[in-house]
């Protein structure tokens, strides 16, 4: 897309569906497609299902600099690509996926929005400011493998009190390869995005938005995503109790649910 290659999945290369809703998962920083396995799985067997690593991420090509609307206008050309029409697709993302599907939402008429921890303004802390101006040898090998720090640390970010230690461990080592190939450059790529501000044009989404966010979720709490939900007039917002940010891992099954009954009240 524009010079970028993206890495694609389409469940319609290898399965004909009767209705043309087609399901578009977008996932966070610095997530990959695959994190969306549990979705990907359940939901491809009645509707069409799109995953793509968005620029910089998983297998697409991984430029240096991006601003917020390469993704955007990514997901804008990709679709149009696909001869997909925004009135059949229903867009998910989680996280800066949220944040990357409820901006196309505000400039197109999709069918459907699900927003997984969404947010309104990207939060910076302390980590952000060392990943931007330090060299990445000094935080990468830290932060982002399995060490005594990142044990004791990700659990409180990431998870609910409540989540055994495995659904961690399953996520670890279905990333940890990605992690640790993935440049530095696409680690500081919210640097980029400081001007992100979403309570300014909130109110301008009309498609029937689903939002849903873990009770513990830390990154995207549950008053910012009530927050969004006050702002988006067609909205409703669920609060999954005993889950945090990684609620694709978490309560898999139960986030299957929300979705699958938000789709039949769109009848798609």
């Amino acid at each position: 897309m524009r010079g970028t290659r993206l890495h694609v999945y389409d469940s319609a290369i290898k399965k004909k569906y009767e209705k043309p809703t087609t399901l578009v998962f977008l996932h966070g920083t610095p997530g990959q497609l695959t994190n969306w396995k549990y979705q990907i799985n359940f939901f491809e067997e009645k509707y069409r299902v799109l995953a793509y690593d968005q620029r910089g991420f998983g297998k697409s090509d991984k430029p240096k600099k991006v601003v917020f609307k390469d993704f955007t206008k990514d997901l804008e050309e990709l679709l149009k690509k696909l001869d997909l029409k925004d009135e059949d697709v229903v867009l998910v993302g989680h996280s800066f996926g949220g944040a990357v599907a409820q901006t196309y939402a505000r400039d197109h008429n999709v069918k459907g929005l699900v927003l997984v921890g969404s947010l309104i303004r990207f939060h910076y802390d302390a980590l952000d400011y060392i990943m931007w101006y330090t060299p990445s040898f000094i935080w990468k090998k830290l932060f982002f493998t399995m060490n005594p720090l990142t044990r004791k640390l990700y659990p409180k970010v990431f998870l609910s009190p409540e989540t055994p230690s495995k659904v961690l461990e399953e996520f670890y080592e279905d990333n940890k390869e990605y992690l640790k190939e993935l440049p530095a450059s696409t680690y500081i790529y919210t640097r980029y995005f400081k001007d992100y501000d979403a309570s300014k044009w909130l109110h301008q989404v009309k498609s029937p938005t689903l939002i849903i966010v873990g009770e513990h979720d830390a990154i995207t709490p549950p008053e910012e995503n009530k927050k969004i939900h006050e702002l988006i007039p067609n909205s409703k917002l669920v609060i999954v109790e005993k889950a945090g940010h990684l609620i694709l891992y978490e309560k898999a099954q139960k986030l299957n649910n929300l979705i699958m009954e938000f789709l039949k009240e769109l009848n798609a």
